[in-house]
């Protein structure tokens, strides 16, 4: 099981290689927002320029990155559905959900 602190240093590896190589000086990881779940920690992130300025248009699409316990890659979460739901799915292996 990761500790907060390895998630977080996950997380920010992650959006700064991976995800946003581009904006890599602007991503501020939020430490404080980690949440842990059965299945891994939630991290939360924002860009610099969202904070500074409040502009909405600057604020990620996204803000929670999965960093699972097992060590799979870090990951998105997705927008549906809400993230406890989604990290209790995945500890009970029901994700991918399909509806119907």
């Amino acid at each position: 099981m990761l500790t907060r602190d390895e998630a977080v240093a996950a997380a920010a590896a992650f959006l700064e290689s991976r995800a946003h190589p581009d904006r890599a000086d602007s991503v501020v990881v939020l430490p404080d927002t980690a949440v842990d779940f059965a299945y891994g920690r939630t991290v939360r992130f924002d860009f610099r320029e969202h904070i500074e300025t409040g502009d909405s248009t600057q604020a990620p699409f996204s803000s929670v990155v999965v960093v699972p316990h097992d060590g799979a890659p870090p990951h998105f979460a997705p927008t549906f559905p809400a993230v406890a739901t989604y990290m209790e799915m995945r500890a009970a292996g029901s994700w991918p959900w399909r509806k119907g």
